[in-house]
């Protein structure tokens, strides 16, 4: 009698424990998010750019740090908002639980392609991103003994969100290197130097890197002023002059007088518009 109502205790103690694994992942995991999607938007230096190898301001600032223009930080503040909702607002709800682990094991497939960008191609460690990763296998893991006891999760729930996964990552990575020049420039980006057109740009800017890809190597022709202090030749005071708000920037001058500008990611038709060049598609 006494061990079976030792056996009682133990359940609820080893299920709160889970449950507090849970949130606790999922609160640290959205301030990290918190925190990166910050400096992506405001262009900052990140208390983690420790070296070249291990640095999140590399990873934030490369093209793979965002998908049809959203941030990944951003989604994941997302998952882990949900997760906090969930978790919080259903926890007496048992069949979240479930559903809590598939939605983990969904997002966790797209963000081990995000690792693999980061390990082989980028060839740059962010350790915040990293760590909210881990905070994503606790979450599944702490989800997965809480599901057990309602409802058995076998291979036939596990597969279709397999699949969905791989072919979430799938689109992201077609979505991120989408925008790859596919003819030469050159004659554009010379026409726009011509015309006084001036490409203000950031080292930590990823639609710069973005708008970089778009024009193909022409763009390294581009009258352009860097305005980042860690940037190649850095003229910051020149940007502060001209009242560089946002990266990347498009300023027709004429006799060192600004007749227009352009702000943001552009279509090299807009471009070429915006120059008075001729386009060819």
């Amino acid at each position: 009698m006494e061990n079976a109502d030792v056996s009682t205790q133990k359940k609820p103690f080893g299920q709160n424990a889970l449950l507090a694994a849970v949130i606790l992942a999922a609160v640290i995991g959205f301030a990290i998010m918190s925190y990166l999607t910050y400096i992506h938007y405001a262009e900052k230096q990140s208390f983690c750019d420790i070296s070249e190898e291990v640095s999140c301001d590399v990873v934030t600032t490369s093209i793979y740090s965002e998908i049809f223009g959203v941030p990944i930080s951003l989604l994941g503040l997302g998952y882990f908002a949900s997760v906090l909702f969930l978790v919080l607002a259903k926890r007496k709800q048992q069949n979240i639980f479930p559903a809590l682990f598939l939605l983990t094991l969904f997002v966790l497939i797209p963000s081990l392609y995000f690792s693999m960008m980061e390990y082989f191609v980028i060839k740059a460690i962010c350790v915040l991103c990293e760590s909210s990763k881990i905070m994503m296998l606790i979450i599944a893991a702490a989800s997965f003994f809480m599901a057990r006891g309602v409802t058995k999760i076998g291979l036939n729930s596990i597969m279709p969100v397999l699949i969905a996964g791989l072919v979430a990552a799938g689109v992201t990575y077609f979505a991120q290197t989408a925008t790859v020049a596919q003819v030469d420039y050159s004659d554009l980006v010379q026409c726009m130097n011509e015309k006084g057109v001036v490409y203000y740009k950031s080292v930590k800017c990823n639609s710069c890197k973005r708008q970089e890809m778009l024009l193909g190597e022409a763009y390294k022709k581009l009258n352009s002023v860097e305005c980042h202090p860690e940037g190649l030749n850095p003229q910051p005071e020149l940007c502060l002059s001209k009242q560089i708000e946002k990266t990347p920037t498009f300023i027709l001058e004429q006799g060192g007088q600004e007749i227009t500008r352009l702000e943001g990611l552009q279509k090299i038709k807009n471009l070429a518009e915006f120059a008075g060049c001729p386009f060819e598609k």
